[in-house]
């Protein structure tokens, strides 16, 4: 058999979860459900939950925060996250009410996922088991085309016995994932990146060790896309979001601790906050 002949592995693709009926109103995921989401996030260190998310909340977030972000983007203050000629701007939430959803902050069914994992190492580096998910919402559909996120999956399992994990890119001088154990990913283990197209209303958990990428936008129309983390209670941070105190007797957090500094009416939230440190506390 010539090697241009040889059936070649598939790409890997995400785990898409579709909530039932039942599901959305218990507000509860089912068994066969959380074992899915459970058993992606511990192979691929990610799992998506398709119609997780009121595409209504989404719409009456994007419709302000789109105009927000280019007056954003066109402030020569603003902070461009990995440099000056990206066009990748960190832009905090809307902290005013009636632009913030249980189903956005406190999302019941990722929160029944994440509390279902659990260390399968006995290291005692945090760095060898799960210590935190990312949970990230879209407010518009997600494509290549309008940047959607480049997830390297199963490489938050990478084998850290081969050294420093990161270098310095030469060409832009940022960090990044060593180049040879990129390659080693994409060619020798075929598992490439993937940049994974998602509906509205869709909303990401993903490792906190995954390797990921943002990507060109290649639209007119700035995507924005909302993240917070969920830690472990035993995992030691003074990490806090800024929520209006006037939500705070409002949400319905079920299972959830929420680590907040409570901000009085009239905080401007579009001055952002860009240095976040998530190491671990002795």
């Amino acid at each position: 058999m010539s090697a241009a002949s040889r059936k070649q592995p598939p790409h890997p693709q995400v785990t898409q979860i579709e909530l039932t009926p039942d599901e959305l109103t218990s507000r509860k995921v089912g068994s066969h459900h959380l074992q899915a989401a459970v058993e992606a996030l511990h192979k691929d260190g990610m799992v998506v939950l398709s119609n997780a998310v009121d595409p209504a909340h989404l719409d009456k977030l994007n419709e302000r925060m789109v105009p927000e972000a280019k007056e954003l983007y066109s402030r020569a203050t603003t902070h461009r996250n990995f440099g000056n000629e990206t066009g990748n701007i960190q832009q905090e939430p809307v902290l005013e009410d009636g632009y913030i959803f249980d189903d956005v902050l406190a999302n019941p069914w990722a929160t029944d996922i994440t509390q279902c994992i659990r260390p399968t190492s006995t290291s005692t580096s945090p760095s060898a088991v799960p210590f935190g998910y990312c949970v990230n919402i879209n407010l518009v559909a997600t494509s290549a085309e309008n940047g959607a996120t480049e997830v390297w999956l199963g490489s938050h399992l990478n084998d850290t016995t081969t050294g420093v994990l990161l270098e310095t890119d030469p060409d832009t001088g940022h960090r990044r994932i060593r180049a040879d154990l990129q390659g080693r990913r994409r060619n020798e283990l075929g598992c490439p990146p993937v940049q994974p197209s998602l509906p509205k209303g869709a909303l990401v958990i993903r490792d906190f060790r995954l390797w990921h990428a943002g990507m060109p936008n290649r639209t007119d129309e700035p995507r924005v896309m909302l993240v917070s983390v969920q830690f472990p209670s035993w995992y030691r941070s003074d990490l806090k979001m800024k929520l209006p105190a006037s939500i705070k007797d409002k949400m319905r957090w079920g299972d959830l601790i929420p680590c907040a500094e409570w901000m009085p009416e009239g905080y401007d939230y579009l001055k952002g906050a860009h240095d976040h440190d998530f190491t671990l506390l002795p």
